[in-house]
């Protein structure tokens, strides 16, 4: 039987059920199978009304819709060949692949109703057209779905046989031969039977059609299962986060295909919500999360709805089936909605293959493993490497019988004894099951010879919330000292709104921190060591495969730099945006911003700070603050860390209502061509300067602010028990930890008030420092620490107990820097990490300047502090503490002051002194090691 003839006998058995649901803003639109089969008569005969026979090409394009299966099912049932094609594709590659296919009519969307003309004037010739919905007077589907047929041709089996030629479907050709794969009824016939065996699918399932019906997967489901099964398959008016949530609800969804993409954003969206509850529900979940799938794994039973009722009805409660095809799947995340009680299947194949060649079966659903072949299907193993990879080879009724008249692809695609090439790397395990471990043309070469496969890494360091999409590339390694040397390199688009709703200033910093942390997990070989940020979404294919080779050509035509920025012309400003631009306050901090960043041909309201405008955190920080200055306001600084953007940073400015005045440009041209001297016509003198005046800042500096307060004053007893407690930690670290203090006299000859750097290696570093102190030096030290440490009861009163004055220098720079002046104005000794953060085996990061201006500003002394073996007493990462060898050695004090003010530049002065105490403290460390 063929697949046409399953279609009619399924519809004709179950003609009042529903076949097709569109879920419409204003309520739900549904066809019943008897009425699928009557109108795919009807269109079917119609077609042949006007000419197109058997074997004759029809282009479909278009969004998923019902009527895009109807027009899909009437014209295979016509024995004419579909030719599904991309909307959003290019006019030049839609010409190609209609010109290549010959295409004597279209259906197509209104959507496409420009593309198609300009298709036609490109190509020289009309194309029939039929829209798919209703368009004024153009011929369109409702009403060929209405043609009366006749008896006759509704008793006459439909017309294609097994190897008649069903689908083109077109895999390339934007550049070059157009790349068709052709399928046959007889491809589609053995596909859909081989899953259907495997899958077990019953009339009561209901679909939710989310991935492109362009696609050879999305079709599997969509429309030849369902079509001979006899399931209910759902549309969205839209596919976007919302409306699939709205169909997984209302539509009663029980099955869902999609790319592993899909399932990683709801995956993201279910562990971002508990990572936000307190611990002891993380602990729980966790706890929960190990027990389900214990009891899946060993006894095969499924507490999951009960355990994780808010989850499931997140997917609509009646979610029993998920099936992932297009790409590997992360094990990790399948493992996780595995415990939580989803059954996710996974499929593997080829639009080459029509779809699935392998799946995993419900018995036998081996996570990570994209399972074993379909019945009649075989796989196999191409000239496996040491560990058992190789390409992947498949033979079978559901291969297609060659591209579509071009012999040079076909030669590349099959062996002399018909197999066709995948392109895909995999390898089977000792049950038969198959993994895939990436494309072919994918692998990465180290120079060590290490072969590397990107999907793989790119699963592991995924695991950062901070990280929205995520890209590793192999890049020209230019120090390797050889041509062709490659070294991993991550593109990657960070979450912006979990940024913003955890109040984190800045994406790079933040996300290199994490990603590093995540990359001791893993081999060397596969640590990423250069890291790009974007703000786009990365280039991706239809069915949300990111397009690798463009990206790659993309940066390394840019460079490796630590951003990719946009082309100005790819700026454009509405009104709103020209309102906001000559508002004072957005004017003010367009002056600090081109401080820092000089080259920045245009500064529109949607730049990103750091990405589209490079600023870095003291940048930004030095930004926020001088619009702070020159507008006289003080922003919140919860608000100024969620404000990624240019244009959010200035609406916090321009909403407190006092700088909001200005006068509107309703010209583009005009205004991006006055934009600098705009700046320096529009404001009060007062702001001309755009360089922040450290001096006069911390001159001012108040010392009735509250967070200075417990530094000031005189806590005998509390300062008595801190030195009890360090004392017992300095005794302690001597005996277990072996720990050597050198130079302690450069610190007890020092008169106060003076800075004490440490280079920062551990979570201990302070309490370890601060432990060596005589006890009137510990008295008067105190400490400027990030806030988001200090922000329960417990870690409050230990800041008051160390003298730690809790405040985010990303998001409230100025007040950070007013507290460390205010101290040592006081007379006190500050501590202060010039890195900013905990390295990795001792290797010391950049130096920030915060050190270098109060320093300077106030005309005190430094004393650089080399501390080493830390990092292995508690490594950055870890939560556990084991024993090693530590050395602290307090250098000879340093007057950065001399340095900075060299000439007449600040900035640079403060560079350079800072640059000075990195060199003194990296001798002083080499000198340590060299002691053993």
């Amino acid at each position: 039987m063929s697949f046409c003839q399953r279609v009619v006998e399924t519809a004709l058995a179950r003609r009042e059920s529903v076949a097709m649901t569109l879920l419409a803003p204003d309520g739900a639109e549904s066809v019943t199978f008897g009425e699928m089969l009557r109108q795919i008569r009807s269109l079917a005969f119609r077609l042949g009304q006007e000419g197109v026979g058997r074997g004759d090409r029809v282009a479909l394009i278009g969004e998923n819709h019902p009527h895009w299966a109807l027009a899909y099912l009437g014209t295979l049932y016509q024995g004419a060949v579909i030719v599904p094609l991309d909307p959003t594709a290019p006019v030049e590659t839609l010409a190609a692949f209609i010109e290549n296919a010959e295409a004597k009519l279209a259906f197509i969307a209104e959507s496409a109703r420009e593309k198609l003309d300009a298709v036609c004037e490109r190509l020289g010739r009309p194309i029939p057209r039929v829209m798919l919905q209703r368009d004024g007077d153009a011929p369109c589907l409702e009403d060929w779905a209405a043609t009366p047929t006749t008896p006759e041709f509704d008793a006459t089996p439909p017309a294609p046989s097994g190897d008649d030629l069903a689908l083109l479907m077109y895999t390339s050709g934007t550049t070059g031969k157009p790349k068709a794969v052709p399928l046959t009824h007889g491809n589609i016939h053995a596909e859909s039977k081989g899953v259907q065996e495997v899958m077990r699918l019953s009339q009561d399932e209901v679909i939710l059609s989310v991935l492109p019906l362009y696609h050879a997967y999305s079709q599997i489901v969509n429309l030849w299962l369902a079509t001979t099964i006899g399931c209910k398959i759902v549309y969205l008016n839209e596919v976007n986060p919302q409306e699939i949530a709205r169909g997984l609800k209302e539509g009663g969804i029980t099955m869902l295909t999609g790319v592993p993409r899909l399932w990683y954003l709801f995956h993201k969206k279910i562990f971002d919500a508990v990572r936000e509850q307190p611990a002891p529900l993380r602990a729980l979940f966790k706890g929960m999360l190990k027990l389900n799938g214990g009891l899946r794994d060993t006894v095969g039973v499924n507490l999951g709805r009960a355990m994780f009722g808010r989850v499931h009805e997140g997917m609509g409660g009646k979610l029993r089936l998920a099936i992932s095809a297009g790409s590997s799947f992360d094990p990790g995340v399948a493992r996780d909605f595995h415990s939580l009680g989803f059954t996710i299947l996974q499929g593997y194949g080829l639009t080459e293959t029509s779809g699935a060649a392998t799946v995993t079966k419900f018995e036998d659903n081996k996570i990570g493993s994209v399972g074993t072949p379909l019945n009649d299907v075989e796989v196999k193993i191409d000239q496996p490497n040491a560990e058992g990879i190789g390409e992947v080879l498949i033979r079978g009724a559901i291969v297609m019988p060659g591209y579509y008249r071009n012999p040079e692809a076909n030669a590349e695609a099959f062996t002399d004894d018909k197999w066709f090439r995948s392109g895909d790397l995999g390898r089977f395990d000792k049950d038969g099951h198959l993994f895939i471990v990436g494309r072919k043309k994918d692998v990465i070469v180290l120079p060590s010879g290490k072969n590397i496969y990107p999907e793989d890494v790119e699963a592991h360091y995924a695991h950062s919330p901070l990280v929205e999409e995520m890209c590793v590339l192999g890049v020209r390694d230019e120090s390797a000292g050889f041509a062709g040397a490659e070294k991993l390199c991550a593109v990657i688009v960070p979450d912006f709104e979990y940024l913003k709703k955890n109040r984190i200033a800045n994406a790079y910093e933040a996300i290199r921190f994490d990603l590093d942390n995540l990359g001791r997990e893993i081999p060397e070989a596969q640590r990423v060591r250069d890291y790009i940020m974007r703000a786009e979404p990365l280039p991706r294919t239809s069915i949300r495969k990111i397009k690798r080779f463009a990206l790659k050509q993309e940066i390394e035509a840019a460079g490796t730099a630590a951003r990719q920025t946009r082309a100005p012309e790819s700026w454009t400003f509405t009104e709103a945006d020209h309102a906001l631009m000559q508002t004072s306050a957005a004017q003010a901090l367009a002056q600090a911003v081109r401080l820092h960043a000089p080259d920045a041909e245009v500064i529109h309201p949607t730049m990103n700070l750091e990405i589209d405008l490079g600023l870095d955190s003291l940048a930004r920080a030095e930004c926020v603050a001088k619009l702070e200055q020159t507008v006289n306001l003080t922003l919140a600084p919860d608000e100024v860390a969620a404000a990624h953007t240019f244009g959010e940073l200035a609406h916090l400015a321009v909403g407190s209502g006092q700088w909001a005045a200005g006068s509107k440009v309703t010209d583009a041209q005009t205004a991006l061509s006055t934009q600098h001297s705009a700046l320096s016509t529009s404001l009060p003198s007062s702001a001309l300067s755009v360089s922040l005046n450290w001096q006069e800042i911390l001159a001012n500096a108040p010392t009735d602010a509250p967070e200075v307060q417990p530094i000031l004053q005189n806590r005998p007893l509390a300062a008595f028990i801190s030195y009890l407690l360090l004392r017992v930690i300095y005794l302690s670290a001597r005996i277990f930890l072996r720990m050597e203090v050198t130079g302690l006299e450069n610190v007890a000859k020092l008169k106060q008030p003076f800075l004490v750097c440490p280079n920062h290696q551990s979570y201990l570093d302070a309490v370890l420092v601060c432990s060596a102190y005589p006890r009137h030096v510990l008295t008067d030290v105190f400490h400027v620490g990030a806030s988001e440490y200090f922000n329960n009861t417990v870690t409050r009163q230990l800041a008051r107990l160390l003298n730690i004055v809790p405040v985010d220098p990303d998001a409230n720079l100025l007040k950070a820097m007013r507290a460390g002046a205010v101290g040592l104005r006081a007379g006190k000794i500050l501590n202060i990490y010039p890195e900013g953060e905990r390295s990795f085996e001792g290797a010391l990061h950049p130096f920030k300047k915060g050190a270098a201006i109060l320093a300077t500003e106030l005309d005190l002394p430094v004393v650089p502090v080399a501390l080493d073996g830390v990092y292995q007493v508690w490594p950055r990462g870890s939560n556990r503490i084991r024993p090693a060898k530590v050395k602290i050695h307090f250098g000879e004090p340093l007057h950065l002051s001399q340095i900075a003010t060299q000439n007449g530049d600040r900035e640079t002065g403060y560079a350079n002194a800072m640059a000075s105490l990195k060199q003194h403290i990296s001798v002083m460390l080499e000198e340590l090691r060299r002691k053993g």
